[in-house]
């Protein structure tokens, strides 16, 4: 990897450090305060999109799954009434946030079976929350685009 990639990705990893902190106090806050919580966690869904923009860009596919789900369960939690499924939800972001940090830590080391159960769990708890919002592709986009023309 050349030095140049090396000092982003060593900036990536700082700013996550950064964004672990103020992830930790916002799900903390969440669970003690949920008047607060919908705007809490629609900002955490917002530094998901930043950490999956960046992951993409360095090229870390996990990581940017893991983030994409995040941010899917965070948009989910937001809505939320039921104080089990708030719980469950936090404790998945918990799980996200966690997971993300030490991929990109560890972005040189193979992940392995542990990432794909937590995948799995993370899109079962996703599932639970109603499933993932639509999404549109490169392809509807130019579709789109070229019908507006």
């Amino acid at each position: 990897m050349s030095p140049r990639n090396e000092a982003r990705i060593r900036e990536f990893v700082g700013e996550l450090a950064t964004f672990a902190v103020g992830a930790e106090s916002m799900l903390s806050e969440a669970e003690q305060f949920p008047g607060g919580r919908k705007a809490l966690l629609e900002r955490f869904a917002g530094m998901m999109i930043t950490i999956r923009g960046t992951a993409v860009h360095l090229g870390f596919e996990n990581v940017s799954r893991i983030a994409t789900i995040g941010e899917e369960i965070a948009v989910k939690g937001a809505d939320l009434d039921s104080n089990s499924k708030l719980r469950k939800c936090i404790g998945s972001l918990w799980d996200v946030v966690t997971t993300v940090k030490y991929l990109i830590e560890h972005h040189d080391q193979e992940t392995g079976e542990e990432q794909e159960i937590l995948e799995h769990r993370l899109e079962s708890t996703l599932g639970s929350l109603g499933g993932a919002r639509a999404r549109v592709g490169q392809d509807e986009i130019e579709a789109l685009l070229r019908g507006r023309s």
